[in-house]
């Protein structure tokens, strides 16, 4: 893998992944949540071996996360996990390799077009009740196909386990990662037709032309697991902080300093029998806290270039005067509960309540702002404090009943809250308003089937959203309000078959239905002499934009046993509306098509990986404003080749 994106894109039915230069800006949807992130990952949690990489108040990032030493990915889809804290859209959980794990070490290189290159090497050794795991990975690629579109990152993580007797195991990690991102901006409907032309996007419609996220960031975590009779005890405990530098839309965020989270979980695993019936109990709590000591900071961009007034262009990133300074303390603390029975023996009924508390407490000094409308800097409005608190509810009743031994048959009523983030939270009282959580009401029901080779995963759903959280410009602000309703209906389906020639076929098919149950949108229309007037509109019964109706995805992969090993795998989806007005469609593309082909002997490996075979130009993401005026094109990736050797010890 290059990055996430690689492992689970087409593989989770409901489930949406993009990224516009193979690096850790993906874009992340599941059931339509996540789908008003400008940047990072939103109403989903994000696991990395037990660890929340997102704040207490949602915001997630990927590059926390190296994909050179993953082990395993699990995905749950919709409110109800019980590890979710805050997150209603779904949960993506990425576990890397035990310390005690020796039988993958390994040096990988690879070298590819666009300027890309990558290193991995993974040396774990087992003491006898002690092991020792070094990684180190570095990636790199130009995309000169796309104007100021460079990725690199260097990982370097230390990983020990401690196995005291049979009952109790420690393992413990720290790593450090250095990465730097450049943010292209988006297409104007002409630039878009262009790179349908060339092949190549290097204009941007946007002003600002020198975005990035540069981030030095490290990892603690350590976990220890412990059995007494019939009880597993799970604490753990984590740290990490970062520093960033993070020029986007009017200001240059500079983190003078680290920003710091810090943890503490508790969790007890017990196997019983309550009223005769065999069942298993999962208890535990939660508190962490994501602050900084004033040391967020906002800057002016120094070099922009000038029209009437308005900045039309960045010439660079170089700071300017400082437009604010914050400091925030933002905790979370939790407590969770799940019982599981077996009243009759084929037939497991799981109750669960998760409840956590989520505060900001944020205070703000604003010298200078970005005005939107004028389109120039202006006076700031000075102190701004926040401290508001938001209390989260998270009941799920299940019932699986075991059909045969090889198919299940399941159904679930699962409720969750979804915080705001911080930036939605300031926004929202600094123009005179306040928001609320939102609730999701999911039902699900479903098949799940698993036998020696063969497997398949069906899947219906609704979720009534209540208080949804939407953005929308107004006098050229993005602006956050709470929208009334929300309806989610949906099928997915996931199969798979293994020939014993050692070929193996698999599809997933999700269809989606996301509408609008009630929804006013405020409407700014310009007027004679330059006047601007608001108006709401009723979108009620529309489509929510920007996520498609139908998504598809085919694979096959081929296993010889002289080491010979190939993959082709497919994907599409359907068209989907491009604002909330529902007046125009865009977004489709299909049969974008992936190759790998490698060969194994005995230590060696050598792989070849085509992404976008047939060199397709669709664009991965289309929006247009509330007003209609401006439509943006995020293209994607071209033709990508990659090829690996590797050395196995």
């Amino acid at each position: 893998m290059f990055n996430i994106k690689d492992a689970i894109q087409g593989q989770v039915p409901g489930l949406r992944i993009e990224s516009n230069n193979n690096a850790y800006d993906a874009k992340i949807s599941i059931r339509g949540a996540g789908l008003k992130a400008a940047f990072g990952v939103r109403e989903i949690n994000l696991l990395r071996d037990g660890v929340p990489i997102l704040d207490p108040d949602s915001f997630g990032r990927l590059d926390f996360v190296y994909p050179d030493d993953v082990e395993r990915i699990e995905v749950t889809r919709g409110p109800g996990d019980l590890y979710s804290a805050g997150t209603a859209g779904g949960t993506i959980h990425i576990i890397s390799r035990s310390a005690f794990d020796d039988r993958h070490n390994v040096i990988r290189g690879g070298v590819g077009n666009l300027g890309s290159h990558s290193m991995h090497t993974r040396f774990g050794k087992v003491f006898g009740e002690h092991a020792l795991a070094f990684t180190f990975s570095r990636r790199h690629t130009d995309n000169d196909w796309r104007r100021h579109n460079r990725f690199s990152s260097t990982n370097a993580g230390l990983k020990h386990g401690w196995q005291l007797g049979e009952s109790t195991l420690l393992e413990s990690e720290v790593t450090y990662s250095d990465v730097k991102l450049d943010l292209p901006g988006s297409l104007s409907s002409e630039q878009y037709a262009r790179y349908r032309d060339t092949g190549k996007a290097l204009e941007t419609q946007d002003p600002w032309k020198n975005s990035a996220r540069n981030s030095s960031i490290l990892f603690i975590n350590s976990r220890l697991e412990h059995r007494a009779g019939a009880w597993l005890f799970k604490p753990r405990i984590y740290y990490n902080q970062w520093q960033q530098f993070h020029p986007v839309t009017g200001s240059i965020n500079d983190m003078n300093g680290w920003e710091r989270n810090f943890g503490i979980d508790l969790e007890g695993n017990h196997t019983h029998s309550l009223f005769g019936m065999p069942g298993s109990m999962v208890v535990g709590g939660t508190w962490r806290r994501n602050w900084n000591d004033n040391n967020a900071l906002q800057f002016a961009y120094a070099d922009v270039v000038t029209a009437g007034g308005r900045i039309v262009s960045t010439l660079s990133d170089r700071k300017g005067k400082l437009n604010s300074r914050s400091s925030f303390t933002n905790d979370l603390w939790g407590v969770y509960f799940l019982e599981s029975l077996s009243p009759v023996d084929r037939l497991t009924v799981d109750l669960q309540m998760r409840f956590d508390q989520v505060s900001f407490d944020i205070e703000r000094n604003e010298f200078q702002r970005y005005d939107f409308a004028a389109g120039r800097y202006a006076p700031g409005r000075g102190l701004l404090q926040v401290k508001q608190n938001y209390d989260l509810f998270a009941p799920k009743a299940a019932v699986t009943y075991r059909a045969t031994d090889q198919i299940n048959v399941y159904a679930t009523v699962a409720h969750a809250n979804q915080v705001p983030d911080s930036g939605e939270v300031q926004n929202a009282i600094e123009f005179g308003r306040s928001l609320k959580s939102s609730g999701h009401l999911n039902y699900e029901a479903g098949f799940k089937g698993r036998g020696r080779n063969w497997s398949f995963d069906l899947t219906g759903y609704h979720t009534d959203v209540s208080n949804e959280i939407i953005s929308f410009v107004q006098n050229f602000q993005t602006l956050y309000v709470n929208a009334g309703k929300t309806n989610k209906n949906g099928f997915e389906f996931f199969g798979n078959y293994a020939f014993d020639s050692g070929v193996e076929v698999g599809a997933s098919y999700t269809y989606t239905d996301l509408k609008f149950g009630k929804l006013t949108e405020p409407l700014t229309i310009i007027g004679p002499g330059n006047q601007r007037t608001t108006i709401n509109v009723d979108r009620s019964g529309n489509q929510v934009p920007r996520f498609p109706e139908h998504m598809y995805f085919v694979y096959t992969t081929y296993r010889h046993p002289s080491g010979w090993h190939g993959r082709v795998e497919t994907r599409g989806q359907s068209n989907y509306f491009i604002d909330n007005a529902n007046t125009e469609q865009r977004g489709g593309y299909h049969f974008l098509t992936n190759l790998t082909v490698g060969y194994d002997r005995k230590h060696w490996g050598v792989m070849f990986n085509v992404q976008n075979l047939f060199d397709k130009r669709y664009a991965v993401d289309v929006s247009k404003d509330a007003a209609g005026s401006r439509t943006s094109f995020t293209p994607g990736m071209p033709r990508t080749l990659m090829g690996y050797v590797s050395y196995k010890f």
